[in-house]
């Protein structure tokens, strides 16, 4: 698209897509130059004015169709198949777990047997420092694993449960009883082939990644740590610093993400999120 274009942020992770009017509703032609860039560069950056919530929402479901959030007490009112990222409580408050909420290690709905393809999140209010969002390029992370590393990941298979990583225990009671996602595990390979770019991918994450099937607990988390800690080395990385009306686009499958939760805990922080189950 002439007016569209795509200015890379990292070594091999992170683009600034800028000619992208929110307002209008996406094109055909619009949607599929955003998923090129998001296989070629896993997370996109658009700049922009705050949209109303119904917009964004529309925005999104060019996309596909849209997932409820786990947390259910974070999710919109009016469009329960948004959330709300923040750490502000409804009456106004502050919420502590809103701080630290989401800063380990993860993919979200990893912990689901058909698990998301991409997120989206717009922010309206943005601390004066700090929150920045930090995303790992797992396709990267693979090729740079040697070769026995390689064949040993391949042999295995995640078991992803909510919140029960060794990441994960800020999520303590945070789902309802009735809840699957508390109980049942998600069964996903540790190593697959991405579907639009047949490169090669690690998907295992700190905080759902309860274990790795072949393996005892102790050694399954001593080997999850000993590879996040090699996926998320800063050549890996690209870091997000929030200005009002930014948009992030980035693909579930081929990233992991953290929040820095390291903004000042009285100051406010409101984003609104959504996640796209797949493709249309």
């Amino acid at each position: 698209m002439a007016n569209i274009s795509i200015v890379p942020l990292g070594a091999t992770i992170g683009a600034r897509v800028e000619g992208v009017d929110f307002l209008e509703p996406p094109t055909e032609a619009l949607r599929d130059t955003i998923l090129a860039a998001i296989g070629e560069y896993k997370v996109l950056v658009l700049k922009g004015e705050p949209l109303p919530v119904a917009v964004f929402r529309a925005f999104a479901r060019k996309f596909g169709p849209l997932q409820e959030h786990v947390l259910r007490k974070y999710r919109h009112d009016e469009f329960p198949d948004l959330s709300w990222l923040t750490n502000v409580a409804e009456d106004g408050s502050f919420d502590p777990f809103g701080v630290v909420r989401a800063s380990t290690w993860h993919s979200d709905g990893s912990y689901t047997q058909d698990p998301p393809e991409l997120g989206m999140l717009h922010a309206f209010e943005v601390p004066s420092r700090g929150g920045s969002t930090i995303f790992a390029d797992m396709c990267n992370a693979y090729d740079t694993l040697d070769a026995d590393m390689q064949s040993r990941m391949s042999g295995l298979t995640g078991l992803h449960r909510h919140g029960a990583g060794p990441g994960g225990s800020m999520y303590e009671n945070a789902l309802d009883d009735d809840q699957e996602e508390k109980t049942n595990d998600a069964v996903h390979p540790t190593v697959s082939v991405h579907p639009s770019t047949g490169r090669k991918m690690l998907y295992l994450n700190e905080t759902h990644t309860r274990k790795f099937r072949e393996l005892e607990l102790k050694e399954s988390v001593a080997l999850l740590q000993k590879v996040i800690t090699h996926a998320t080395r800063p050549e890996n990385i690209y870091t997000h610093h929030w200005s009002v009306g930014d948009l992030l686009i980035w693909d579930q499958r081929s990233t992991i993400h953290r929040g820095a939760g390291d903004f000042p805990p009285d100051e406010r922080r409101v984003k609104i999120r959504a996640i796209v189950e797949e493709f249309d």
